[in-house]
């Protein structure tokens, strides 16, 4: 491995550590190197938290002049909630910025490179660029496309079958635990009007603390919902939200404009095949049980597997979870 690709690589899993806590932040991490050692690193957490360059630089101290910058995400240039971090690095002294990949942000793009090359400060950029890409698929989609990354979430049998006649739950518990950390990562929960009148979820994070809980998001063609649904009458009940006949398109460019960057679908059937023929499903993910289920035509789901260039997989309790990233988003 190059000596760049080795460094950067340290700045993705920096990055990583964030998790889906950055949005609608992109993930970001940085380390300050000289002489073959590494003098700070960091970061970025979330919103209004210092940027992970002003981190690595903050620790490096007066031991960052003269050093090299390896970021995944083209620095920012400009005054948001943070100060611009081209501004840290030149005061810094930083001889050398090395970065990722280059920020879709308007606000950003394509600017630090002129900014700190007229400061005196040798720019690389691209070094390992498909994983620095990676990291941010979600946040790039969300800006560039202006509509949340759907990421749709399905239990089902081995055999395809969504549902087990006479059980409530298909997979065990820790497959089931580990809905709650998915929902954690995301800012609105969607499924269909069936769903709601067969099961009465809740669709709310119950593990760990976070900010505010996800919106709810039902879409329905006959509007006929039961007012008494818990979404309805609960103490989270002014973050439901009902569409009613409403095209995909409108109803994601809706949840944008709310400042939903992440979508998790959780059903039912043909609500997930609706988005799926829509071409809006950005990621899947699957929790396979082993037990089998009832004889059911879900072809789709086969050509959703089939159709996924990226998988991921790993064992949950007694269960299976597999993550698929279709070709036309890896790119």
């Amino acid at each position: 491995m190059k000596v760049d690709e080795r460094w950067m690589a340290k700045a993705v899993e920096l990055a990583k550590r964030a998790g889906e806590e950055t949005r609608p932040n992109p993930r970001v991490g940085a380390v300050v190197v000289k002489g073959g050692k590494v003098l700070g690193e960091g970061f970025h957490r979330g919103a209004g938290q210092p940027h992970a360059e002003a981190i690595a630089i903050q620790k490096a101290g007066a031991s960052a002049r003269g050093a090299d910058l390896y970021v995944t995400l083209e620095p920012c240039s400009t005054h948001g909630r943070t100060p611009p971090c081209t501004g840290a690095i030149r005061r810094a002294g930083i001889k050398r910025v090395i970065y990722g990949s280059s920020d879709v942000d308007p606000r950003n793009a394509a600017k630090a490179e002129r900014v700190l090359r007229q400061a005196g400060i040798r720019v690389t950029r691209g070094v390992l660029h498909e994983e620095c890409e990676r990291l941010n698929e979600d946040y790039r989609h969300w800006k560039t496309k202006r509509e949340p990354w759907v990421i749709l979430k399905l239990a089902m049998t081995l055999d395809g079958a969504l549902s087990r006649p006479g059980k409530k739950w298909i997979t065990g518990f820790r497959a089931r635990s580990e809905v709650q950390t998915i929902r954690k990562g995301c800012d609105a929960i969607l499924v269909g009007a069936e769903t709601i009148r067969k099961d009465d979820p809740r669709l709310t994070v119950r593990n760990g603390r976070i900010r505010e809980q996800p919106w709810r998001v039902v879409v329905t063609q006959s509007g006929k919902l039961p007012k008494r649904a818990r979404i309805f009458t609960d103490a989270h009940r002014r973050r439901t939200l009902v569409y009613r006949n409403q095209s995909w398109s409108k109803v994601l460019q809706d949840l944008h404009t709310r400042g939903v960057c992440r979508l998790l679908v959780e059903g039912g059937a043909r609500t997930a095949e609706s988005l799926v023929q829509a071409g809006k499903v950005k990621e899947w993910i699957f929790h396979l049980s082993a037990q089998p289920g009832p004889s059911r035509e879900n072809r789709w789901i086969e050509r959703l597997m089939e159709k996924g260039s990226r998988v991921r997989f790993r064992p949950l309790g007694r269960d299976i979870e597999f993550r698929v990233v279709p070709p036309d988003v890896v790119g």
